[in-house]
């Protein structure tokens, strides 16, 4: 991997995780209203409920853990500089 694409890779995570930071309060706030939403779904729907369980607990982790937010942005940026052409 040469320096350039690393350093890209590199700029874009840091503003992936300046991003997430940013907006970790609303990132909250979804996760809450996702999680009592798939509680419910729970007792309507358990396939639903669970389907949007996962995603709730992910983004709990994500406002509330600074790990889990800095991994989620080195997949972002591992995933947006994948199919990069190369100079």
């Amino acid at each position: 991997m040469s320096n350039r694409q690393r350093l890209a890779r590199e700029r874009l995570e840091i503003y992936l995780v300046h991003l997430l930071m940013a907006y970790r309060p609303l990132i909250f706030i979804v996760g809450v209203l996702l999680l009592v939403y798939s509680i419910a779904n729970l007792f309507i729907n358990p396939l639903v409920g669970f389907a949007s369980l996962l995603p709730a607990l992910y983004l709990l982790l994500i406002s509330n853990s600074y790990p889990v937010t800095l991994y989620t942005a080195r997949l972002g940026a591992w995933i947006g500089t994948l199919w990069r052409h190369q100079e």
